[in-house]
């Protein structure tokens, strides 16, 4: 009968080359009593990602601890991660892309304990730094948690306080999970939030409250773009990864109030600053009006759409926002 490790690293990585070996050798420095896998899938990286991890195949003491999949083609984000999912065997499944790494060589064990005793606890999550690439500037994050188990949606669906890179999943709640979410996942580009969401309506969620990981912050990346088309891609996904969850699972539309109004405060402050008229209009286009009336409550709107947000919309339309921009 064959023997699986415990935990399963599930590690997907595009065009990395700068940031793999740090993301790798995260993973391969966790001192734990148990077996580890680490699962890296390359989505056909055109850079030199696969040297990077050719090389640490070659000369790392824990090689044996990776099972290295480069994609013959490039097969996108959401079906890669679901590809490097379906290759995890451990009964716990880690998160770390290729650019984000570990910084405590028992991030795993004490999560696995967690998790151990408490069957009840579908994912452990822990305290994170974030770096901003463009500056090298290393960010202390506060640290977010709910209190009440009936605060962890409400919470989630205001703003989204679990950083993806910092996760343990117990893998029978994941595999639930992506059951349920799968296709979504498949059509659009947001996938944390909707694993979050999902696995804190059907299970237990603690917080370690540690700092054991490093977010990177890279602008032009799938949850940074810099493209206009693919940044309101992201931001309406981000917003209806919301409204379907909710939806789905019936439950308050007026959670959505924070969430249709931070979409709108984007697009609007994007459509300020935006160098191109055009685009400008593009981003307005796509400002929820139905929305804030279906789902949003008085008091949130009042609180995140002040007289300056307005006042940029119709700046905006008019022009002046463009021009401001031409002008400086």
């Amino acid at each position: 009968m064959e023997k699986y490790p415990k935990v399963s690293v599930c590690m997907i990585t595009y065009n990395h080359e700068k940031f793999i070996a740090e993301a790798i050798n995260g993973v391969l420095m966790q001192e734990c009593d148990f077996e580890i896998e680490l699962i890296i899938a390359n989505d056909c990286s055109p850079d030199q990602t696969d040297e990077v991890i050719q090389n640490i195949l070659e000369n790392h003491p824990r090689a044996s601890w990776i099972k290295y999949i480069k994609q013959e083609k490039n097969i996108g984000i959401m079906p890669n991660f679901i590809f490097s999912l379906n290759q995890c065997k451990g009964d716990f499944v880690a998160m770390c892309e290729g650019d984000d790494y570990w910084i405590t060589k028992d991030k795993l064990q004490k999560q696995v304990d967690i998790l151990e005793s408490n069957n009840n606890v579908g994912l452990v999550y822990t305290n994170v730094k974030h770096f901003k690439q463009s500056t090298g500037e290393l960010i202390e994050i506060i640290p977010r948690y709910a209190k009440e188990r009936t605060e962890v949606i409400p919470l989630m669906l205001k703003s989204k306080f679990i950083e993806f890179p910092t996760t343990v999943f117990r893998k029978t709640v994941l595999d639930k999970v992506i059951g349920i979410i799968k296709n979504e996942l498949e059509n659009g580009v947001i996938g944390d939030t909707r694993i979050l969401l999902e696995t804190a309506q059907n299970s237990e969620i603690y917080f370690l409250n540690e700092i054991t990981t490093v977010y990177r912050i890279l602008e032009g990346s799938a949850s940074h773009p810099t493209d206009i088309d693919k940044y309101i891609f992201a931001l309406k996904d981000t917003y209806l990864c919301r409204k379907t969850f909710v939806e789905r699972n019936s439950l308050d539309t007026k959670w959505l109030s924070d969430s249709v109004c931070n979409m709108n405060r984007g697009l609007i402050n994007s459509a300020f600053v935006s160098k191109k008229y055009s685009d400008t209009i593009k981003l307005l286009k796509n400002v929820l009006i139905v929305e804030v009336f279906k789902y949003c409550s008085w008091n949130v709107f009042r609180r995140k759409m002040k007289i300056d947000i307005l006042i940029k919309l119709l700046l905006s339309l008019f022009g002046i926002g463009f021009l401001r921009q031409k002008l400086r």
